[in-house]
């Protein structure tokens, strides 16, 4: 849209006029989408184009269906760094010809350990054992023990914490996803409660995935202040870790 700089500036676009900053006009370029379809000097471009545009579908289903524990803990750039890791995982694709490659859920170990939130590292915040393993319809996250003084790093003025976990199983073909529900999740903890042992939260999926879907679980930890009886969370999330621990 054009913009007026001064009584007679112009800065933007006008009927097919570019107007910049430095009191240039020029002819705004034509788009030519044949061109772009049928070049055979853009084949490598409509390639990456297409492989790229899949992997951003792929990056905003997974975080669809995780968007109840990414809303907690989630940087500016998820949604960039995730396409970029799904884009890579398409890249190891060794059947289908360049630009036809598609994510393969045989290919999908490189998604361990991404972290939803850049700022904050599980490896900095929790540090007690845990183990998340699948088994038909379940996924489910142990924890042998966790003491809350001295296996959490909680930030300054957090008097509470949560251990989030959740599941989803995606359908990377349908661009479709199942959420699992946990049923019995270990809820809001003051810091100084008493150490847990043998702990077991389990996300239940309606029926075991396909063999072909993918299987994500995400571990991390949200931190609350309580005042008056009510949990605040914690410095709009910036301090909360959330990263995948499971993929099948």
């Amino acid at each position: 849209m054009a913009s007026q700089t001064g009584i007679l500036g112009l800065q933007g676009t006008v009927g097919g006029l570019v107007f910049s900053k430095n009191g240039t006009v020029r002819q705004k370029p034509a788009s030519n989408k044949a061109a772009f379809a049928n070049s055979a000097s853009l084949a490598r471009t409509r390639e990456n184009a297409a492989e790229f545009g899949l992997s951003a579908k792929y990056s905003k289903l997974l975080r669809d269906s995780l968007r109840v524990a990414i809303s907690s803990s989630s940087d500016s750039r998820v949604a960039s760094r995730l396409t970029k890791a799904m884009r890579a995982i398409i890249g190891l694709d060794d059947t289908n010809d360049r630009g036809l490659r598609v994510f393969d859920s045989s290919n999908s170990a490189p998604l361990l350990g991404f972290n939803f939130n850049i700022g904050a590292g599980i490896g900095q915040t929790m540090y007690f054992p845990y183990e998340v393993k699948g088994a038909g319809a379940d996924v489910t996250m142990t924890i042998p023990a966790l003491n809350p003084a001295s296996d959490i790093a909680a930030p300054q003025g957090a008097t509470h914490f949560e251990v989030v976990f959740a599941a989803s199983d995606l359908d990377m073909e349908m661009l479709t996803y199942t959420n699992g529900v946990v049923a019995a999740p270990l809820g809001i903890l003051p810091l100084n409660s008493a150490p847990l042992v043998n702990q077991a939260v389990v996300a239940s999926f309606p029926a075991a995935p396909a063999d072909a879907n993918l299987v994500v679980g995400v571990v991390g930890i949200n931190f609350y202040q309580q005042i008056n009886g009510k949990f605040y969370p914690l410095n709009n999330n910036s301090t909360n870790p959330l990263a995948i621990e499971y993929v099948a």
